[in-house]
């Protein structure tokens, strides 16, 4: 997965290109918030939960 980045909520902008890669999985943790897979070059963190409003990739993954 290519390390994209995010658009965050409060100003738009996009940060954290070639460094970080945020992804939201399909299960829910709340109404507000979603459970994403953070990864950076030095770890992977499966299980997060953020704001939907934030934008992170949304990818296909086939098992």
């Amino acid at each position: 997965m290519p390390a994209a980045g995010y658009r965050n909520y409060t100003n738009g902008a996009v940060t954290n290109q070639g460094t970080n890669g945020q992804g939201w999985s399909s299960t829910p943790y709340s109404e507000s918030y979603g459970l994403y897979l953070d990864f950076n070059t030095n770890r992977v963190n499966p299980v997060n939960s953020n704001n939907y409003s934030n934008g992170f990739t949304v990818r296909c993954v086939a098992r």
